[in-house]
């Protein structure tokens, strides 16, 4: 599905939300990060919110490309100059904060910010809930589900948004 109204009515249905609520309480460790410590649910609203507020700034976009045409593979005939230069160009891109990102990448920057491991795996397994209750199978992956082809960002966006309002009103409290 690929309309974002149906989208936002459907993570916002009782049915919905109680079938991924009903998934999270059958499995003891939900809330529990790699650490093996428990993530209080207004943690992990933080950190999917802080995702959100990040592809909102720098703006969303399905996957990357990998590929930069302007920096060719070494070889023999280059000069020094050239090697430097491609070296420089890549760092810059590594540490500088230019263009759309995707879900995935904002999730790490979100750890990066206000998070940690723990409220990004935990974050990670409720938006995976919500998408499998969302399209009524047993599994799935959030961060595939919004590489889709035709996914847009306003159901990304609603996505982070129900996940933050799931793990406050379901997640363990303080």
């Amino acid at each position: 599905m690929s309309d974002t109204a149906t989208l936002a009515r459907l993570l916002a249905d009782p049915a919905v939300t109680a079938k991924a609520a009903e998934k999270a309480a059958a499995e003891p460790r939900f809330w529990t990060g790699l650490s093996g410590m428990q993530v209080t649910g207004a943690d992990v609203a933080a950190h999917l919110e802080a995702a959100r507020e990040v592809l909102k700034k720098r703006g969303w976009i399905r996957t990357t490309d990998d590929t930069d045409p302007e920096l060719p593979e070494a070889d023999e005939s280059m000069s020094v100059k050239t090697i430097l230069l491609g070296v420089l160009r890549a760092v810059r891109d590594m540490t500088v904060d230019r263009g759309p990102i995707t879900l995935m990448s904002a999730m790490f920057r979100a750890e990066d910010a206000i998070g940690d491991q723990d409220t990004h795996v935990v974050g990670d397994r409720v938006l995976d809930t919500l998408v499998a209750a969302y399209l009524g199978t047993s599994f799935a992956i959030a961060r595939v589900w919004s590489e889709k082809r035709s996914r847009t960002w306003a159901e990304v966006s609603d996505l982070l948004t129900a996940g933050a309002e799931f793990a406050r009103t379901h997640g363990p409290r303080p």
